[in-house]
Formats: C-alpha cells, sequence, structure tokens
C-alpha cells in the first residue's frame, strides 16, 4: 500500500483533495478584482491582495483547492482523499473512520477522538475488553496475533497520543482533548492496518477459497474445509 500524503498548506507535494493522486502542487494567493469597475470603464483593476486565503493547483489534474491561510485548514474541496477502501469494514468503524478523515484539516482534535473511539470499538470486536483504551491495545499487543509492524504501529497510539497526559484519550476515547503533532494522521494510519489485518484480508483468503472450491466441484474433487 502506497503512503498517503495529507494535504498541508504550503506542502509542495500531496495526495491532491480533488483528484487524490500523489502530484506535485503549485502555490498562489487571492486578489480582489473590481468587477463593477471593469464594467463601468472596460479596464481590469486588482483591489490588493486578498489575506487569509491561498490556492494550491494539482500538477496531475489541475484543479484547484482553497486554503484557509490563518487557520491552516483546507476550504475546499471537503471530501475524504486517503482512498481506502471500506467494503469489507464493519459499517460503524467505516462511518467513524470516514468523518475522521473529513474533519481532520478543521479539527485534528474531533479527528483524533472519533479515531480513538473507532479504534476502541474494533479492539473490542476482536474480543479486547478490558476498562481503558490504553489496557485493550496492551492486550492486543500481548495476544500476539498481531504482525510486529501493526503492534509497534499500535503500542505508538499511546506514546505519541501521550495519554499519561490526557487521561481522558484513555477511559473516555471519543472525548475531544488536545492532540499531540502529527496524532490524529497516525490514528487513521492505524485504523487501515488493522482494517486490512482484521477485515480486508481474510475477506479476500475467503474469496480465494470460495473460488478454489467451485473449481474443484465442478471436476468432481472434494471442497477444502
Amino acid at each position: 500500500m502506497a503512503e498517503h500524503i495529507n494535504p498541508e498548506i504550503n506542502k509542495q507535494a500531496f495526495n491532491c483533495p480533488i483528484c487524490g493522486a500523489f502530484a506535485q502542487q503549485e502555490w498562489s494567493y487571492a486578489r480582489g478584482f473590481d468587477k463593477t469597475m471593469a464594467s463601468i470603464q472596460g479596464t481590469t483593476r486588482w483591489t490588493g491582495d486578498i489575506r487569509g486565503f491561498a490556492f494550491s493547483q494539482c500538477s496531475h489534474c489541475n484543479n484547484h483547492s482553497v486554503w484557509n491561510t490563518d487557520k491552516n485548514s483546507l476550504i475546499y474541496p471537503k471530501n475524504n482523499t486517503r482512498n481506502f477502501d471500506l467494503t469489507e469494514i464493519p459499517k460503524d468503524f467505516a462511518e467513524d473512520y470516514e468523518e475522521a478523515c473529513l474533519v481532520i484539516s478543521d479539527s485534528p482534535k474531533a479527528s483524533a477522538a472519533l479515531s480513538r473511539r473507532c479504534l476502541q470499538a474494533l479492539l473490542r470486536d476482536q474480543g479486547f475488553t478490558a476498562k481503558s483504551l490504553a489496557q485493550e491495545i496492551q492486550d492486543a499487543i500481548d495476544s500476539n496475533k498481531l504482525p510486529s509492524h501493526i503492534a509497534d504501529s499500535l503500542d505508538a497510539i499511546r506514546n505519541i497520543g501521550n495519554f499519561a497526559a490526557h487521561p481522558m484519550k484513555d477511559t473516555n476515547s471519543g472525548e475531544v482533548v488536545p492532540v499531540e503533532p502529527g496524532e490524529a494522521e497516525w490514528n487513521l494510519d492505524v485504523l487501515e492496518s488493522l482494517f486490512d489485518f482484521f477485515y480486508i484480508q481474510p475477506a479476500k483468503m475467503q474469496a480465494r477459497k470460495d473460488a478454489l472450491n467451485a473449481k474443484l466441484k465442478s471436476i468432481g474433487k472434494p471442497e477444502m474445509k
């Protein structure tokens, strides 16, 4: 899976929020145009820079995204550009994940709250039902069910999120509380890894097994159990 680079103001390349492709971005800033005077006098008159807005033009699709420079946030478009296939993901988890993606540029706090809640629900769905998110993470790691790279990434959520400094993240995972730099993005990355491991890969293996059994049945041989 190719690494997804989130759109970020003044970054030279990222996954375009319009077409989704990883591409170079050309930045420009807004200037005011006096349309009334132009219609009267027939001349172009610029009124100067408009503070607070910037535009990134994607080199792949040539479309412009609009940014708020004061808040360092994406204004347009409002969509999820991570392009993760949620077909096999339980509906409740998919909805929290998608919303966490949609709000991340406006509110990393809200995004992290949604992704933490989604993570806790996912772990409980897999049988890890402790009293706190930190303990559920530890139980998942100790179970040795996860590949080491996913276990390490999952463990880093507590370290990056600094659960000790913000206990609400542990005991009330869905609360909107301060986030550390990169925490919201990391949560989404880890959710994608867990989605793939627990839901997508088993579904792919089942599909392969069903196809093989259909072939075995067609030639009169016993099916796989």
